[in-house]
């Protein structure tokens, strides 16, 4: 069961990513008018105030004396419908048809005050909304950008696509793993892509409701998706109830057809009086407009025109053919169906209308944090980006192949159903599909077989899953609890024909070397002053310091590796520490130091030119609570052996040999061991290193060594990452068995797929269990990783209690009855992830891939980080990085 909602989820994030790339434009453009015309009421309000509100004074006119009032101004306009005041300070509003040719909608309005007969100005009223020209200009912005028909296709594509963002957001933000709240209010911490995404989804999570609402009810003015909607409302009998006159009258809806040439009498106008008390007696109130007959007609049309609460869109329709007003005909709101009152309902809330400037106020913010969602959204996607890179990449392809092909059908008829229904969803999925799939087969065709010719068959849905997952090759942290190293099935750490491994070489030694039982990881800073003037240093000295350190720790590391004395520091003095007496006497134990580079050290150095094209730093990565104090630096030293008074000694020396050229910035030490001819198990009790190429194979110098677009000084380097990964270890251990299996995919014993087969043989996927599912599950750790295109060289570490004082006796007491130690307690253990790779874009799409859909991230937290530049190995009294200081 579980399969399934890691697939679908891998393709919800894919989806919610690239809608939020290619849609976010039109949505921001439809919430920048959208907040313009939430904003539109009150400054129409106050541009035509001299219009639409007088000072109450005295009796009223008639109506019939105000609307005399108009035509003697405008003799030549005929009257078509008058709007009495609702208020003591409101204008008459006169309708009438002054010839002009007006858009759809549009109607000439005459003001009046009701007190003195005195014309204020025309207008123009737009629906039934009444809107001014202000309003109308602005929601004509919001609509069509004032470009026609083809302007209404962006508020549609933009409606369209707003519901399926909302919805996809709020899955992936319910379904986001999370520790320490920040689930309804932001709580921002950290920095990068988790600070932002911390705003981004509270945010989200209070807005998708409103989004929506809004969605649903802007797609009803929708030329495609409205007509369907339309036709729904009508099979439904959803549609809006009205009554029609006789003799030239007009519907409900149309106020703005009293154009004919005929026009209303002025017999018509002398009855307004009556008409408008008959209406009042019928129960009529609040704002009406009053459409007068045309021609010969006898039949007024009264109709509601309050939107706001309490609505008041009841209609009456008053005859005067017996000379007497008379009601002959109701249709009261109340009397609507249901569905029709409620869409009535709905789209005075979408307009601003029902609850007034609490309302509109909702609207705009509702509008300015859609704003906010979308700037972030992006921001984040600049966030993920590649140092150098303009834009981040986009999630894994894959997430649809993953699923069994019933529920593949079911998707694909859902979309083809919710397609139809919104035919630019639809055509603009229909796109993208198409283009991503095009794109995945250029990339599949583009990309060097991953595997040897030794490699099992595999069937043809088993091949396209596996071309799906090497879109997002490298592990991350938790495919680093499966590495290590296997050589053949030799122990890991016996190697009786030789203590030393030499220093100097082709490449770095500690890389494809056996992996040692012990292990330090010691990041540094370039100085950036000097420390006996303190005067801040230039680009060109930091760069002489940069060589000078990495020549200096070449000379020492290779004496070290080879059991011989170091040369003499250049604080070395008679009667000071001497680092080398640490391992006297000890046999070198393999001793290995490897050197990497951090992105800033060039760009520090002057030596940006000189930069490998790939190195650029981490981004921050869903899940991970990374430490600023185990985290990056300019260089990095690993060294390994398997003695570690041994390594500790090699320390000691290095870190006075940094003094005044670096700074110490974090420390981490590991260790690794393996039973006699098996692979080193971690923390978790399961075996590291099954997946590993053999050292020197066609496959690993493949995977590793970066001979891609690399400056010539770099040509056979490798690009190194180190991340801490904690453990949590108490939960884990109260898994039975069969979910830590299923958690990773392995037997824990054997560590041989759940497929079948042995340790080294590569997973079927294709296999079922006797319950039907897949043996392998598809979330399963090695089902998101196992293509993982990079060597991975990690080691556990097992600090203990962080602090002892934080464990009280009352936790201590809460443990596990078995004595395992409460979650909460600081015990800080797990393993220093390693990985070796020709590009490190690998390792970031596989984290990224193990952050959508891999169920052993909730038992493991990055909290240090880093990726590093490893140069090719040094000549024979030469030093590591040389090159780079000759290029």
């Amino acid at each position: 069961m579980s399969r399934i909602p890691a697939a679908l989820r891998q393709l919800l994030l894919r989806l919610h990513f690239y809608a939020g790339i290619l849609i976010a434009p039109f949505l921001l453009v439809s919430a920048l008018t959208g907040l313009a015309y939430a904003l539109s009421y009150p400054l129409e309000d106050y541009l035509y105030q001299d219009l639409k509100t007088v000072d109450p004074g005295g009796e009223s006119l008639t109506l019939a004396d105000q609307v005399a009032a108009v035509s003697a101004a405008h003799p030549d306009w005929t009257v078509t419908a008058v709007r009495p005041p609702a208020e003591a300070g409101d204008s008459t509003g006169v309708l009438v048809d002054d010839g002009a040719v007006r858009e759809s909608g549009a109607v000439a309005i005459v003001y009046v005050d009701p007190y003195t007969g005195e014309v204020l100005g025309d207008s123009t009223t737009y629906g039934s909304s009444q809107a001014g020209p202000v309003r109308e200009w602005i929601s004509t912005l919001h609509r069509s950008l004032h470009l026609g028909e083809p302007g209404r296709l962006y508020s549609e594509l933009a409606a369209s696509w707003l519901w399926v963002v909302a919805l996809g957001g709020l899955v992936l933000w319910i379904a986001r793993k999370r520790r320490d709240g920040g689930f309804w209010l932001p709580k921002p911490e950290g920095r990068g892509r988790g600070r932002t995404l911390a705003w981004h989804g509270p945010v989200g999570l209070w807005l998708v409701i409103v989004l929506l609402f809004l969605s649903v009810t802007g797609l009803t003015w929708s030329r495609y998706a409205g007509e369907h909607v339309s036709e729904l409302r009508e099979a439904l009998d959803w549609t809006t109830p009205s009554l029609t006159v006789a003799e030239g009258g007009s519907d409900a809806h149309a106020e703005h057809q009293h154009s004919g040439a005929s026009g209303s009498s002025v017999f018509a106008v002398t009855l307004l009086d009556g008409v408008y008390a008959a209406a009042l007696d019928a129960g009529m109130s609040g704002p009406v407009q009053i459409a007068l007959p045309s021609g010969s007609g006898t039949e007024y049309l009264v109709t509601g025109q309050q939107r706001s609460l309490p609505l008041q869109q009841d209609q009456v329709v008053v005859d005067t053919v017996s000379g007497a007003p008379e009601v002959t005909e109701e249709l009261r709101f109340a009397d609507w169906p249901v569905m029709a009152q409620a869409t009535n309902v709905a789209i005075a809330l979408h307009m601003g209308l029902l609850f007034g400037l609490a309302n509109q106020l909702l609207l705009a913010v509702a509008m300015i944090a859609l704003v906010c969602m979308i700037v972030w959204g992006y921001r984040m996607w600049w966030q993920r980006r590649p140092r150098g890179a303009l834009v981040g990449r986009p999630y894994p392809r894959g997430g649809l192949r993953r699923l069994p092909w019933p529920l593949i059908a079911v998707v694909v008829a859902v979309a083809a159903g919710v397609g139809w229904f919104f035919p630019l969803l639809g055509i603009s999925l229909a796109v993208f599909v198409i283009a991503d799939v095009a794109v995945g087969l250029w990339k599949r065709a583009e990309r060097p077989p991953a595997d040897g010719d030794d490699e099992p068959s595999v069937t043809r849905r088993t091949a396209l899953a596996t071309a799906t997952l090497a879109a997002a090759v490298g592990a991350g942290v938790g495919k680093a609890l499966g590495s290590g190293g296997h050589d053949d099935g030799e122990a890991g750490h016996e190697h009786e024909a030789s203590a030393v491994e030499p220093f100097f070489g082709e490449r770095q030694a500690g890389i494809a070397t056996p992996a040692q039982a012990h292990a330090l990881f010691a990041s540094f800073d370039l100085a950036a002053t000097d420390l006996a003037s303190g005067e801040t240093l230039d680009a060109a000295a930091v760069a002489a310091n940069l060589e000078a350190l990495l020549r200096d720790w070449s000379a020492t590391a290779a004496a070290l590796a080879a059991g011989e004395a170091p040369p003499k520091a250049a604080i070395d003095g008679p009667d000071q520490f001497d680092a080398e007496a640490v391992a006297a006497g000890l046999d070198p134990a393999r001793l290995t130091v490897t050197f990497g580079i951090g992105p800033a050290a060039f760009a520090k150095a002057g030596l940006e030119s000189a930069r490998p094209s790939k190195l650029a730093e981490l981004p921050e990565f869903d899940g991970d609570k990374l430490n600023p104090a185990w985290s990056g630096g300019d260089l990095l030293l690993q060294i390994c052996g398997d003695d570690q008074q041994v390594v500790s000694g090699a320390f000691l020396e290095l870190r006075k040999r940094a003094v005044g050229l670096g700074t110490l910035l974090w420390m981490q030490q590991g260790f690794s061991s393996a039973p006699s001819g098996g692979t080193p198990r971690n923390l978790m009790g399961f075996k590291d290193g099954s997946a590993n190429p053999e050292a020197g194979g066609a496959l690993f110098d493949e995977r590793v060594w970066a001979v891609d677009s690399e400056p010539s000084w770099f040509e056979g380097g490798t690009y190194q990452v180190f991340r801490k990964i904690r453990m949590r270890l108490p939960d884990w251990s109260v898994l039975s068995a069969e979910d830590q299996n299923l958690t990773f995919g392995r037997d824990r014993d054997s560590g041989a797929p759940l497929s079948g087969g042995g340790e080294l043989d590569h997973p079927d996927f294709e296999v079922l269990d006797a319950s039907g599912l897949p043996a392998v599950p598809a979330d399963s750790h090695v089902a998101v990783v196992h293509d993982a295109a990079m060597v991975r060289r990690g080691f556990n570490y097992d600090y203990g209690f962080l602090t002892q004082g934080d464990v009280s006796s009352d936790a201590a007491g809460d443990g596990h009855l078995d004595g395992h130690m409460h979650a909460e307690h600081p015990y800080d253990a797990g393993l220093l992830f390693v990985s070796f790779q020709a590009d490190p874009q690998v390792f970031i799409d596989a984290q990224e891939k193990m952050a959508a859909g891999d169920r052993l991230t909730e038992f493991i937290t990055a909290e240090g980080s880093g990726v590093y530049a490893v140069p090719p190995g040094a000549s024979d009294g030469g030093f590591v990085g040389e090159g780079l200081f000759r290029s």
